[in-house]
């Protein structure tokens, strides 16, 4: 195995949670249609594949410690595999929402992909590993929705998940080659791990770091639900014009997200944190004061939600770095799960709650604008916590 194979395992796997959302989002009206799905019905397929990766990350983290990561990758690349093929044989609404749910339980293993980073890098090797993680996470955004419109467009919305197929075959393979993770840690009981789960959420920067990944990610998801029945509908886009512009907002993200390679040359992780989550907020009041005045143009949405993109690309990566690096020694599988399995909860339940409302431009600046308002909350009440430097060492869990 070469050195680069953890790395293009680690992208592979990570980015395969966003690449199966961002890809098929953009041909749900479409999918609604083919199959005489409801619009609620047409949501929870996302709301299932949320959900299911939620109820399983924690799972997937725990016997990764026991059994290696390879194995659990493997075992949910081949259950998220059942779940494709379940969608490409079977035409039928019921069909598709159990292959959702499968691929949502077997793509749970991209929770490992940070995990698989720290086993095999240390130093400037892990620092390097990290980066391209980022770039390839952070252009997934662009291209996933492009794909998926213009596949859509050509073709049908089946090709997309044939095109998911093959690529979930690539990466099995890839991971075939892994070898295979040292399990020198003792196995644990169930005590033992209840208080590895108790003393991870009991650091604070942890937690908190946590909480607001969970609610400005929480309005890139709201984003990507809405708003294509927003532009497809109201403003009689095509699933094509609409990818173009899902394009559009994907280049911001990754410009920011990229960008943080120079900002970190001259600013703190926390610094590009804090500047991010208040320049959202400024952002939400201004459009949710212009909405009260005058109702948006497709022109204004399109600009909120690709500022808000830049604010997030700058603030993600930065935010799960810095959180994750606390547990970089210490069980990064369990801490990984943790923070996986409350984040895409919550998404879950957002997209549950946004499936229940009928889109419009009112409702998304109103729901953004909320979060952006708890996010910058929690952010003042706990800035000491997230700017104690000192924190992640005297907080760190001892092996």
């Amino acid at each position: 195995m070469t050195r680069m194979m953890p790395l293009l395992v680690a992208v592979l796997i990570g980015i395969a949670y966003q690449v199966f959302v961002d890809i098929y989002l953009v041909a749900l009206p479409d999918i609604q249609k083919s199959l005489n799905m409801s619009y609620l019905a047409a949501n929870s397929s996302l709301i299932l594949y949320l959900g299911a990766n939620a109820i399983f990350l924690l799972l997937a983290g725990i016997l990764s410690e026991q059994l290696g990561r390879k194995n659990i990758i493997i075992a949910g690349l081949c259950i998220s595999l059942v779940g494709t093929a379940t969608i490409l044989s079977m035409q039928h609404s019921a069909a598709f929402l159990i292959g959702r749910t499968l691929q949502g339980v077997g793509l749970s293993a991209s929770i490992l992909a940070t995990p698989i980073l720290m086993d095999n890098y240390k130093g400037k090797q892990l620092t390097y590993g990290f980066l391209c993680f980022e770039f390839f996470y952070s252009i997934t955004p662009i291209i996933a929705p492009y794909i998926g419109a213009t596949i859509t467009s050509q073709y049908s919305w089946q090709h997309i998940f044939t095109i998911l197929f093959i690529y979930q075959i690539v990466v099995l393979l890839f991971t075939l080659k892994l070898n295979k993770q040292n399990m020198d840690k003792k196995r644990l009981d169930k005590r033992r791990r209840l208080v590895i789960f108790r003393r991870i959420l009991a650091n604070k920067k942890f937690t908190v770091l946590t909480l607001i990944m969970a609610l400005f990610w929480g309005e890139m998801v709201i984003a990507h639900l809405l708003s294509p029945y927003i532009f497809q509908n109201d403003f009689n886009y095509s699933t094509y014009e609409y990818g173009l512009f899902a394009l559009t907002m994907g280049i911001f993200y990754a410009i920011a997200a990229i960008s943080n390679l120079v900002l970190l040359k001259f600013y703190t992780e926390v610094r590009i944190i804090s500047f991010s989550v208040w320049a959202n907020a400024i952002l939400a009041a201004i459009f949710l004061v212009k909405q009260l005045i005058l109702p948006q143009s497709e022109l204004d949405i399109g600009i909120y939600l690709c500022l808000m993109a830049i604010f997030c690309g700058l603030f993600f990566i930065n935010a799960m770095t810095s959180s994750l690096r606390i547990f970089a020694d210490y069980y990064s599988g369990y801490a990984a799960a943790i923070q996986g399995c409350i984040c895409i909860g919550f998404w879950s339940l957002l997209s549950l709650i946004c499936s229940q409302i009928q889109p419009n431009e009112t409702v998304l600046v109103i729901i953004l604008s909320s979060m952006a308002v708890v996010a910058t909350t929690l952010l003042i009440k706990k800035r000491t916590i997230i700017f104690y430097a000192e924190q992640d060492r005297r907080e760190e869990l001892p092996c």
